[in-house]
């Protein structure tokens, strides 16, 4: 029993470290970040005040749970930062700070190892690290640093006594804050939307009660004129027209007397407690209204992060990325504290890189390009932020490169098989520019880990979407490039128009509902073998929605109907007019996401509950509107097990001098579908390619007798070989490796270091 609880307590120890670790490291990134930058002599005292605390820290939580590398890792941080501070210099050579941002790179990955499921870090890389920044602390403690120049700042004691206070958004007191996992916070709001459908619920039946009491009005006025006087003689007597008819005797009339007047009583009684009830459920409607208002506001709140949060890590991935590529490049940040929903928050992160990465490989240029051009040798990339109306937030990523060619996305559009050089010709620049976010699509000349597959602006257009978000791009020749993005703040509730086509009901989001209307059914004509109807002096497009959405209408014709209801749906500049059967209304509506197995779903972007609690589909308008105008739409990349079959197999030469490499190769490819046929080095392939046809090569680059930069060369200069794909699987990481890759004619440069099996099949397949 000890044993066990001393187990658990190790266990919550680990828990709340991995939790502290993440703050204190990206104190320390963003630190090192905004350092190196080399910023006024009082900044830079502030940030190594700053991280030098939080390496302490770090060091002092990591010694509680017994992680001595951790510990050593930062005593050695610990000891180079407090150099710093005493002398007042920092060194801003990038060898150091390339030792620092390892040693983070590091910490990280070992507090990751921690986790089930995971490889531990090699120790010969705890070994290096460490090794390198004994080496950095002899020198900074010696006196062997020698003519620093520009790569040292001197810090005077009269300017540090001079320290500016942060720019970052101040932070709450440690009494007004508590920590909670997102995982109980998002259960918890959870929860709290589930009370929306009661809300909802009691409002119907509200509503329900109010229209009871309508009918019992109508009752009362109908009882009253049936009350008559009841006949007091028996027998019959003389009717209409001379006739013998019965009437109702004394002990009869009083009968029917006595019953009538029951019924009043009754009804009155009945009026009496459907008022009270009526009253009663009016305030409790109220009051339920504002509670649960109040309680998911307040929950809204609590799940609202700043921007800053996902964008703290951006800095470093562009300090990266470009000195990988050889460029320089400096990320701005305006309005990072703008807070929204810490789910949509999870979704744009991956897309944001996506975007950035883009900036860097394609808009920034290179320094000597830049300074040829009149630019600063230091590319740009602003990240902006703001507010808009309408619960809605608005992300403005630009940079300051060579902007998007427009003629050279037409000519790759074509070439790639996405549109005809007549289509390509007609189109103005806002529809050239879209073909960026079209899956297949890439200007870049080689795939690498960076760029190059034509799948990374499709995949960010595409969830973006799912977010009920909107992107568009700007751009200038030699000026840059802009996207601009707008998200909503929340995810849970919107308000939206609730429609019936073919005998189902569906929702559309009232943000891309431009208007609705009632139009004469022959007001519909066929302009180039398309429906359009006018709508305020304007021709539209026209469709109906259930033949957008492949749902059979139903038997009534719609030919003699005299009038039509449509939607006109907007997205950016694109309107569309649909027509349905029956417009419900609006309501608010709380979202439901779709489960795994229906995130393909085309057109349908989740559920919503109506306020008689059925649920209903969300019409996804973006899509929706693709699938109007049959506009191409991202096809689904199969999975490794599902492979080609149905299809002539395709064939693949692999070339790897280690046999464990290209066992493990083959085996990936064969079970995607592929014939595979190997060879040991680049004379053999080239032996092999002369007797034999395949569809695509993939190649190591260090092999004995041709290596795979002479192989790549030798099958480009070959007549019969020049269009083969060449696909470079290496451990040479370099910059000066992957330009190489390019010089040679190589069409994809995949690192072992980041190999993934999915990456090396979506490149065959994008490919072949």
């Amino acid at each position: 029993m000890a044993e066990k609880k001393e187990n658990g307590l190790k266990k919550r120890l680990l828990s709340t470290f991995k939790v502290e670790a993440k703050d204190l490291l990206n104190v320390l990134t963003s630190g090192l970040v905004r350092l190196e930058k080399s910023p006024s002599a009082n900044v830079q005292i502030e940030i190594l005040e700053a991280i030098y605390r939080g390496t302490h820290s770090l060091k002092g939580a990591a010694r509680a749970v017994n992680m001595a590398n951790i510990e050593a890792i930062c005593q050695s941080l610990e000891n180079i930062f407090s150099v710093w501070k005493e002398e007042g210099r920092v060194n801003l050579s990038n060898r150091v700070f390339d030792a620092l941002y390892s040693s983070v790179d590091i910490i990280n990955k070992i507090i990751l190892s921690t986790e089930e499921g995971q490889t531990a870090v090699d120790e010969n890389q705890i070994s290096r690290i460490l090794g390198e920044l004994t080496g950095i602390e002899v020198i900074e403690n010696g006196a062997e640093i020698q003519e620093r120049g520009k790569e040292t700042a001197v810090l005077s004691q009269d300017e540090a006594v001079g320290r500016v206070k942060s720019t970052a958004q101040p932070l709450a007191p440690a009494s007004d804050t508590v920590r909670i996992s997102t995982g109980k916070l998002g259960s918890m709001l959870l929860e709290v939307e589930e009370m929306l459908s009661a809300k909802m619920i009691s409002s119907q039946n509200l509503s329900s009660l109010i229209d009871i009491n309508g009918m019992f009005d109508l009752l009362k006025t109908e009882c009253k004129k049936v009350c008559i006087d009841v006949p007091k003689v028996k027998g019959t007597g003389e009717g209409k027209n001379g006739r013998r008819e019965k009437v109702l005797d004394i002990h009869q009339g009083l009968k029917v007397q006595e019953f009538l007047g029951w019924t009043q009583t009754q009804i009155k009684i009945i009026e009496g407690k459907m008022m009270l009830l009526t009253k009663s459920s009016r305030q409790f409607n109220k009051s339920l209204d504002r509670m649960v208002d109040d309680l998911l506001s307040d929950m809204k709140d609590a799940m609202l992060l700043p921007f800053f949060t996902i964008l703290e890590v951006f800095p470093l991935l562009v300090r990266n990325i470009s000195h990988e590529i050889g460029k320089e490049v400096e990320l701005v940040l305006k309005g990072e504290w703008v807070e929204i929903d810490r789910r949509v928050l999870e979704e744009i992160k991956n897309p944001l890189m996506h975007i950035v990465r883009n900036c860097i490989d394609h808009g920034i240029e290179k320094p000597e390009i830049r300074l040829k051009n009149d630019k600063k040798r230091q590319g740009t990339i602003t990240i902006a932020i703001s507010y808009m109306s309408g619960d809605k937030v608005e992300l403005i990523v630009s940079d300051d490169g060579a902007g998007i060619d427009i003629e050279k996305v037409k000519g790759t559009a074509v070439k790639n098989g996405l549109l005809s050089q007549i289509e390509a010709d007609s189109m103005n620049e806002d529809e050239v520019l879209s073909l960026i976010f079209k899956s297949g699509f890439s200007t870049s000349p080689i795939i690498t880990d960076v760029s190059g597959r034509g799948l990374g602006l499709a995949i960010v257009r595409e969830m973006i979407e799912k977010l009920n978000g909107l992107i568009s791009v700007e751009t200038k020749i030699n000026a840059g490039a802009k996207f601009r993005i707008i998200l909503p703040i929340t995810v849970a509730t919107f308000r939206g128009v609730v429609v019936r086509t073919a005998g189902q009901t569906f929702i559309l989001p009232s943000s891309n509902v431009e208007c609705v209307a009632r139009v004469k059914n022959d007001e519909i004509k066929t302009v180039e073998n398309r429906e359009t109807i006018t709508l305020n002096d304007k021709p539209l497009s026209f469709v109906w929605l259930n033949s957008v959405l492949r749902i059979p209408p139903k038997k009534e014709k719609r030919d003699n109907l005299l009038f039509i209801s449509i939607l006109v749906l907007n997205i950016g500049e694109s309107r569309i007019a649909f027509g349905v059967d029956g417009i419900l209304g609006e309501e608010e509506v709380m979202s439901k996401r779709l489960g795994r197995q229906l995130q393909s779903v085309r057109n349908i972007s989740g559920a919503a509950l109506l306020g008689s609690g059925k649920p209903v589909p969300i019409l996804n308008v973006p899509d929706l509107m693709r699938s109007a105008v049959k506009a191409e739409v991202l096809p689904k990349m199969p999975s490794v097990e599902e492979g080609i079959e149905g299809l002539e197999k395709k064939s693949i030469l692999v070339v790897e001098d280690s046999i464990t490499s290209r066992i493990l190769l083959k085996t990936i490819l064969e079970s995607a579908g592929y014939d595979v046929r190997t060879a040991v080095d680049g004379i053999d392939a080239i032996t092999i390619l002369k007797n034999e046809d395949f569809d695509l090569v993939v190649s190591d680059v260090e092999m004995p007798r041709m290596d795979g930069f002479d192989l790549t060369s030798k099958i480009r200069s070959d007549k019969k070989l020049a269009e083969l794909p060449v696909v470079l699987v290496t451990a040479l990481e370099r910059r000066e490796d992957k330009e190489r890759g390019i010089d040679v004619g190589a069409d994809a440069y995949i690192a072992k270091s980041d190999f993934v099996q999915s990456n090396l099949i979506e490149v065959v397949r994008r490919l072949i």
